[in-house]
C-alpha cells in the first residue's frame, strides 16, 4: 500500500513507485495522504512539476536583488511561515491557508508584525504569478492597525531642539542641523562625505547610505535607498555649519561623521545625545525619522509648499510615499478659512433685517 502511518506518529505519507517517500507534509489523516498521492500522480503523468511554498521561497531570494538587509529580516521571518504554508504547493497558499498562518503566529505580535509575515508570503505568490507559476495572486488578508496620531516638531520646537543641541551635544550639532533641515534619513546622514557636496551650484548630492550590521557583519556603504541618487540644492547656513564642524575637528579626512571611515555597528550613536537634549529641554521624545523626514515635510506642507517640492526633497519615487510624511498643521488650515473669508459678510451689517407682516 502506499499510504502508511508514519512510525511513532500520527501523521501519514506517501511512496509512489521510482520515488522518494513522500514525508514532508505529515497528513493529518490517510485521505489526505491519498488525496496527496493522486494529485501527484497526476502531475508525473502531465509532465506538469509542482512547486512547494518552501521552493519557491529559495527561487525568490536566489532570484530577487535586495540589500543584505531586507534578507536577513526575511531570513528572520521565514522560520515562523515555513511549518504553516512551506509544504504546500503555491496554488494551495489561499486565503484559508494565510489566516491559518495568523493563527498559528505568536499572540505577542501586534498587526504590524503580522503584516510583515505576511507581506513577505505575498511577495513570494507575486514573484510567482510574474514568472508564470500562478494564475493569479490569492488575496492577502492583512490585520488593520490602528491609526497614530502623528508626531512632528513645529519649526519653533526645531530650533529650540537644534540650540540644545548646539550647547549640549555640539560633536552632534551638525548631524541633527541637516537632518532636521535637509530631511535626510539616518543611514544617508552617516555617509555624507567631503566629495559628495558641490561649489556650484552649492548642492549635496545623496547617492549612499550606511548599512546597519549584525553581529557577523559590519556596518558598511551601500547605495541609497531604491539605487537612486539626487541632488539637493543648499543654502548658506548648511554650508556654514559644515565648515564650523570641520574646523571645530568633528570631521574626519572623507567623512562628515566618521573619522577612520568606520561606523558603528547599528549606527544608532546618535540616539543617546538626541535623547539628552530632549530630556532636558522638556522637548516631546521623537525619533530621527519624525524631527527629521516627518516635520520637514509636514512644515513645509503647513507654510503652503507644493507637495511636488516636498516629494523632490525627500527623495521619494513616488508621490503617495510623500502623503506619508506630509502632515498639515493647524495654520495650514486657519489660512484656507481665511482666504475663503466673504470681502462683506451679511451679518457685518449691525442691523438685522425686519420682518413683514404676514409672513
Amino acid at each position: 500500500m502506499a499510504v502508511r502511518k508514519r512510525a511513532n506518529s500520527w501523521q501519514y505519507d506517501f511512496k509512489l513507485q521510482g520515488h522518494r517517500r513522500q514525508r514532508k507534509a505529515g497528513f493529518k489523516t490517510r485521505a489526505e495522504a491519498r488525496e496527496a498521492e493522486r494529485r501527484v500522480r497526476e502531475d508525473l503523468i502531465s509532465g506538469h512539476k509542482r512547486i512547494q511554498f518552501a521552493d519557491a521561497y529559495e527561487q525568490y531570494m536566489s532570484a530577487t536583488t535586495m540589500k543584505d538587509r531586507s534578507r536577513d529580516s526575511y531570513g528572520n521571518l521565514w522560520p515562523q511561515i515555513k511549518p504553516v504554508l512551506g509544504h504546500l504547493f503555491i496554488e494551495e497558499v489561499d486565503t484559508a491557508a494565510m489566516d491559518a498562518l495568523k493563527r498559528a503566529l505568536p499572540s505577542r505580535l501586534g498587526p504590524k508584525s503580522v503584516n510583515n509575515r505576511l507581506a513577505l508570503v505575498r511577495a513570494i505568490l507575486r514573484f510567482c504569478w510574474k514568472r508564470g507559476l500562478l494564475a493569479a495572486v490569492p488575496y492577502v488578508p492583512t490585520e488593520r492597525t490602528p491609526k497614530k496620531p502623528p508626531k512632528w516638531y513645529s519649526e519653533s520646537e526645531r530650533d529650540r531642539f537644534l540650540t540644545g543641541m548646539f550647547e549640549l551635544q555640539p560633536e552632534w550639532y551638525l548631524f541633527f542641523y541637516l537632518s532636521a533641515r535637509l530631511g535626510l534619513r539616518v543611514s544617508e546622514v552617516y555617509a555624507i562625505a567631503r566629495s559628495r557636496f558641490r561649489d556650484i551650484p552649492p548642492q549635496l548630492v545623496i547617492d549612499r547610505g550606511v548599512q546597519r550590521g549584525t553581529k557577523d557583519r559590519a556596518a558598511m556603504l551601500v547605495s541609497r535607498k531604491n539605487n537612486e541618487a539626487y541632488a539637493l540644492d543648499v543654502t548658506e547656513d548648511i554650508l556654514d555649519a559644515i565648515r564650523w564642524h570641520i574646523r571645530q575637528g568633528y570631521a574626519g579626512p572623507e567623512f562628515l561623521f566618521s573619522k577612520d571611515g568606520s561606523f558603528p555597528r547599528y549606527i544608532d550613536s546618535y540616539k543617546r545625545p538626541m535623547v539628552v537634549v530632549q530630556r532636558a529641554l522638556g522637548l516631546r521624545p521623537l525619533s530621527h525619522h519624525a524631527l527629521g523626514r516627518h516635520s520637514v515635510a509636514s512644515q513645509a506642507v503647513t507654510s503652503g509648499q507644493s507637495i511636488k517640492a516636498v516629494q523632490a526633497q525627500l527623495g521619494h519615487r513616488s508621490e503617495q510615499s510623500t502623503h506619508v510624511y506630509a502632515h498639515l498643521g493647524s495654520g495650514a488650515q486657519l489660512r484656507l478659512v481665511e482666504s475663503l473669508q466673504p470681502a462683506a459678510a451679511p451679518h457685518g451689517t449691525l442691523r438685522a433685517p425686519s420682518k413683514k407682516k404676514g409672513t
